[in-house]
């Protein structure tokens, strides 16, 4: 059955219904003309045509079916009212159907003895089948309906938790921020005035950069390196020598999008508790790359290590978000005398 070009939604439902039914009524007379001639009782082709009627009528009461099911419904409390009405409402249909049915069989084939009586003592089950076959559908298509609404508020819920956390994490660090590189510059003011200025320039970067208003609850991992570039300028300023950056980051990963304010809290963690304590300070290493679909991203710093792994409110929230927004995770690696190293997989085109 062919589809007329530019069909509105409820004719584009009309010619399902009507092509549904059509291939039933012409299975169903299929099954009449093999299971007559296995007996040797085929009869002319076109008295199979009785199968075509039904299906058809059935056809033209599906809408009716759909919206009758769609009224009634199963409320929560009133299930047994539901049934009951459901049943009703299939023997009228049931009824109603063999009775137009008997009607057109007649005006086609003449009027047979007891076709009636016959037809609605053989046909009340199958009809009652068929409805709340039909009706089952209406359950189903409106329980999927509602799941699907249910999961799509649910991602919401998550986007906006998630969003939520950013900004919190967004507040937390500034004045963090703030605190620690006011101290470090009142440090340098009298002693060495121009590291104290170029720390006082890469403040202002840190602070631009941290209120800029693009920054939503995803950003990409170029964006995350100059915020977290300024953030490590600030730190080499305060620590001088003790501290050593090594940067391995694949072009392509520049743009792979990830959860906003991530890396900059995995790379304080290293300075504070990785090189900052060591007198002799240590080496940090960013790594990123692509592949099989994710972005590989690392951490790691050559500091004290340690046996247990205590994971405190940033490295948790860290977690959570990247499980939240991106399926995303990490895992920590550490050792006594061996640093920590982070390894966080984000697969691309999942973040929210």
């Amino acid at each position: 059955m062919t589809m007329p070009p530019h069909a509105s939604p409820a004719l584009t439902r009309v010619f399902t219904i009507a092509g549904i039914w059509l291939i039933i009524g012409l299975v169903m007379g299929g099954q009449w003309y093999v299971n007559d001639l296995a007996y040797d009782a085929a009869k002319p082709w076109w008295v199979y045509c009785a199968a075509l009627v039904a299906s058809m009528l059935w056809a033209a009461m599906t809408p009716m079916v759909f919206a009758l099911a769609g009224r009634i419904g199963f409320e929560r409390g009133r299930a047994l009212r539901c049934i009951g009405l459901h049943i009703v409402t299939g023997l009228l249909l049931s009824v109603a159907h063999t009775l137009v049915y008997v009607f057109i069989l007649s005006l086609i084939f003449g009027s047979g003895e007891n076709m009636l009586w016959r037809k609605m003592a053989g046909s009340l089950q199958g009809n009652l089948l068929t409805y709340a076959t039909l009706t089952g559908i209406v359950i189903a298509g409106r329980a999927y309906r509602r799941l699907t609404v249910h999961e799509l508020d649910a991602a919401r819920l998550q986007t906006q938790l998630a969003e939520a956390q950013t900004a919190a994490l967004r507040a937390q660090l500034q004045p963090h921020f703030l605190f620690n590189a006011l101290n470090a510059i009142s440090a340098l003011v009298r002693s060495e005035p121009l590291k104290a200025e170029r720390m006082i320039a890469r403040l202002g970067d840190l602070l631009r950069l941290s209120i800029h208003g693009h920054r939503g609850a995803q950003t990409t991992l170029g964006d995350e390196l100059d915020f977290t570039d300024a953030y490590l300028a600030i730190e080499e300023a305060r620590l001088g020598e003790r501290l050593t950056l090594v940067r391995d980051i694949a072009p392509d990963a520049l743009s792979a999008v990830l959860p906003s304010l991530l890396l900059q809290p995995l790379v304080e963690n290293a300075v504070r508790h990785g090189i900052a304590p060591l007198p002799e300070g240590g080496t940090i290493t960013l790594m990123a790359r692509i592949a099989e679909g994710h972005l590989h991203l690392t951490v790691r710093d050559d500091g004290a290590g340690a046996g247990v792994v205590r994971e405190g409110v940033g490295l948790t929230n860290s977690r959570r978000r990247l499980e939240r927004l991106c399926d995303g995770g990490f895992d920590i690696v550490t050792a006594p005398g061996r640093g920590f190293r982070i390894d966080v997989r984000i697969p691309q085109g999942a973040v929210a």
